[in-house]
């Protein structure tokens, strides 16, 4: 039979706070909150979609690949990330108001990317977005 020093003895007892009562019933099973600020997520999204509308609206002629990568793994990370602050921010309208602000301005900048990647990629056969007439392939 173990003693109270022996190690199988099992778990030690858990010390609470003083005035700490132990919690039972359905609170010791319910999900914990998410501790993380919507508005970080969503600041996030409108800084990386301003960015992103920026690359999509603007190719340049030199290192066209890395400006494209660019483009595309802002673009992606603004949306999934206004798409978390939009997910855990609940009834705050603050914070949920910038997440779909941070998505439409990257998703006009992924569009604005895409139609230029299309006419480079097609070599001219699709016509130029109008606010780049002089994109050559």
């Amino acid at each position: 039979m173990p003693g109270p020093d022996d190690e199988r003895a099992g778990p030690p007892a858990v010390v609470l706070p003083d005035g700490a009562e132990p919690r039972y019933g359905r609170l010791m099973a319910s999900r914990t909150r998410d501790h993380e600020p919507p508005a970080a997520p969503a600041a996030v999204a409108v800084v990386l979609g301003a960015v992103t509308l920026y690359l999509g609206a603007v190719i340049p002629a030199e290192a066209t690949v890395r400006h494209m990568v660019l483009c595309a793994v802002f673009g992606i990370v603004a949306v999934l990330s206004g798409w978390r602050a939009i997910a855990i921010a609940g009834r705050r309208r603050g914070p949920r108001a910038w997440a779909w602000v941070g998505v439409a301005i990257a998703a006009v900048g992924l569009v604005s990317f895409g139609w230029q990647a299309l006419v480079i990629a097609t070599g001219g056969a699709v016509p130029p977005p109008p606010w780049a007439p002089y994109l050559t392939p």
